[in-house]
């Protein structure tokens, strides 16, 4: 028998009739937020609607490369099935989901603070309707704690239909970043319709996970201000950097050689991009293009680094509109690349010294930070990946923190996330990439020990008050906040946070910045992920 859907009716003020599913959470699923012209154009946010919105179902998502969500599972070590609710279109995915609390007397609350979560996934992957990204059990809590807030998950275009560009198709009126464009629509729709919602539209705060961080972070290039907050983990615009001309006219070649349009004019191509059935682009597109944002002069007016980040007098625009500022790291963020990356195994044991030393130079400092890592030449190609790995972790991740931390310091709290993953997997007892925002979300607490169910919980807490503007710690210049490990210590403390070791990370990133510019190191790190 189907299951019987309990309807909400809201009156909104500009929407009109809203039904979504009712509970303590009253959920809201799958508003288009904005439209699209084709599969390639501008996203134009969406201001007609019939008169009765029916929200009590996700709406589509940007089509994912086959066994994605699978993929997600794996990183985080769970296992689950595939959602049988999941359906996706190029053109019709840009919907966001939005959860609200129940007052006592069954109402809506009113006038609170908007959290809104943008997934990861790489870039090409992910969507704001996965189960685990559920935000019911997160709002009914913050509610519980007395610090109610309103939840929202944005779904927007991956891959080749987000990021795909090239100076023929600019030429033709089609912009770059339209992943960054679409994110950019869902929070102008919020200003705009998240009061008739119960929100606050001067009170947002925007959180992205790994690479969902990354788009977050550089949503900070804005003049506009899209949001009051952010909350980064696992991710920022210095885990890696966004991408020149010629590396999207690479892709673009790619692409157009894929579909056997290499001798085509270029209105032949266009017309086939857009008039291509999906399922054939998807089916003849190499899976292995690396899509990542592209510099383009106006979403992305300049890269964002370490020096930037650091330089307190940077021309960063959202130092001058953003209120406050959460980013930490997991204690191996990296964790993922031991899936994602594993081909880079083989010879690396002589690979990644000759190229950092290519980069960096042959000197003391290099040979010390190589050392550091187990890459020297007497390890194997698996000492030496699992040592790549914790360099991937420090230069991608707590290096971003650190340097967030020096330069943002007034507005910035940040933390380290120490909770060790309990499931069956090859990082079992490591505190891996995505595992903190699965104890965030309250999605998993029959699946953890009761320890962690406490510190996810606590984390939540945390949270909240970031969320509705109080400091949830102190800010980065004073320390910094430790979670976990629970099994074995406190929940949460707070370190000085001027020695790295206190928080449990490693100093010799740090240290090597001393002598080596850190965005060099950067540099030669992108330099190994890219080589052949």
């Amino acid at each position: 028998m189907a299951e019987v859907v309990q309807v909400f009716q809201l009156q909104h003020p500009l929407l009109g009739c809203i039904n979504g599913t009712d509970g303590d959470v009253v959920a809201f699923r799958g508003i288009q937020y904005a439209t699209l012209e084709n599969r390639l154009a501008e996203a134009v946010i969406k201001d007609s609607y019939p008169k009765t919105i029916d929200a009590t179902k996700y709406g589509p998502i940007s089509p994912n490369p086959p066994g994605s969500f699978q993929l997600e599972m794996k990183l985080m070590q769970q296992t689950q099935p595939d959602p049988d609710y999941l359906t996706s279109s190029d053109t019709e995915a840009l919907n966001l989901n939005i959860w609200i609390p129940k007052g006592r007397e069954g109402q809506l609350l009113q006038n609170l603070p908007v959290y809104v979560f943008i997934h990861g996934g790489g870039f090409i992957s992910g969507s704001g309707n996965s189960p685990h990204y559920d935000l019911t059990r997160l709002v009914k809590l913050s509610a519980a704690k007395g610090t109610p807030i309103i939840g929202v998950t944005v779904n927007y275009r991956l891959g080749l239909l987000g990021l795909l560009t090239s100076q023929e198709l600019r030429d033709a009126d089609f912009k770059a970043n339209n992943q960054l464009r679409d994110q950019r629509a869902a929070f102008q729709w919020l200003k705009k319709y998240t009061e008739g919602f119960g929100g606050d539209p001067e009170n947002i705060t925007a959180s992205g996970e790994s690479t969902g961080g990354v788009c977050t972070g550089l949503h900070l290039l804005s003049q506009e201000s899209l949001f009051n907050r952010a909350y980064l983990t696992g991710g920022s615009p210095l885990l890696m950097q966004v991408a020149g001309l010629e590396e999207h006219e690479n892709h673009y070649q790619q692409v157009i050689e894929a579909l056997g349009l290499a001798a085509a004019t270029p209105e032949e191509r266009i017309f086939a991009l857009l008039g291509t059935p999906y399922d054939e682009l998807f089916t003849r597109v190499p899976m292995n293009i690396a899509y990542r944002p592209m510099l383009d002069g106006d979403v992305v007016p300049f890269a964002m680094n370490h020096g930037n980040v650091q330089d307190k007098e940077s021309k960063i625009p959202g130092r001058r509109w953003l209120n406050g500022l959460v980013i930490g790291d997991c204690q191996f963020d990296a964790s993922s690349l031991a899936i994602l990356a594993g081909f880079k195994k083989s010879n690396i044991a002589k690979k990644f010294p000759d190229i950092m030393k290519t980069r960096l130079g042959d000197s003391a400092t290099t040979e010390r930070l190589l050392v550091a890592y187990d890459a020297d030449a007497s390890n194997d190609d698996e000492t030496v990946f699992t040592g790549f790995l914790r360099f991937s972790t420090d230069i991608g991740y707590y290096a971003a923190t650190c340097s967030f931390a020096q330069g943002w310091a007034p507005i910035t709290h940040t933390f380290a996330f120490n909770e060790p993953n309990p499931w069956s997997g090859m990082f079992q007892g490591h505190a891996t990439h995505v595992f903190d925002i699965a104890m965030l979300f309250q999605n998993f607490q029959t699946d953890l020990p009761a320890a962690q169910v406490e510190a996810g919980r606590q984390m939540a807490a945390d949270l909240f008050l970031f969320v509705h503007g109080r400091p949830p710690w102190v800010t980065a210049d004073k320390g910094t906040m430790v979670y976990g490990p629970s099994v074995v210590g406190p929940v949460r403390n707070v370190v000085s946070g001027r020695l790295p070791e206190e928080a449990g990370r490693r100093r010799a990133i740090i240290d090597a910045s001393d002598a080596i510019n850190i965005d060099e190191i950067a540099a030669a790190h992108a330099a190994f992920m890219a080589s052949a």
